[in-house]
């Protein structure tokens, strides 16, 4: 499944990098794309195995915003 997430507070590569290497730990997600410039991340998860609240909830632990 993939799926566009609106991501508010990413200013910065370095927003970009952490949004990515924490959620590619994360089991079931196949590919992460975050673009600050944008506001947005794509996410590439198998929903069997990760759900997508706790993608979000990630996100948010970082400090970022997530509009659904």
């Amino acid at each position: 499944m993939i799926k566009k997430l609106m991501v508010e507070g990413m200013s910065c590569q370095h927003c970009k990098n952490n949004i990515e290497t924490v959620l590619k730990q994360m089991d079931g997600i196949n590919k992460v794309t975050a673009y600050y410039n944008e506001g947005f991340v794509n996410v590439d998860f198998d929903n069997s195995q990760v759900k997508l609240e706790d993608i979000v909830d990630q996100i948010e632990d970082l400090g970022f915003d997530v509009k659904k």
